[in-house]
């Protein structure tokens, strides 16, 4: 009973060990396909969309003044 677990839990640590080694590029298959150019657009997008949000959300509690 107690080897089982341990076996399963090795098996989800070496799981855990082999997704680390591989680069984000290939655990995110969504942009494996995108050239670099592609892949920096979209991280300028998504920059600008935080920004955006993060103003907004200052205006609206009233931290900054327009």
């Amino acid at each position: 009973m107690f080897d089982d677990l341990r076996q399963s839990s090795a098996a989800i640590h070496e799981e855990e060990e082999e997704l680390a080694r591989r680069s984000l590029v290939e655990r995110m298959p969504v942009f494996k396909d995108l050239a670099p150019q592609q892949r920096l657009v979209v991280a300028l997008l998504i920059f600008v969309n935080v920004a955006v949000l993060g103003f907004g959300c200052l205006l609206a509690t009233g931290a900054m003044m327009p």
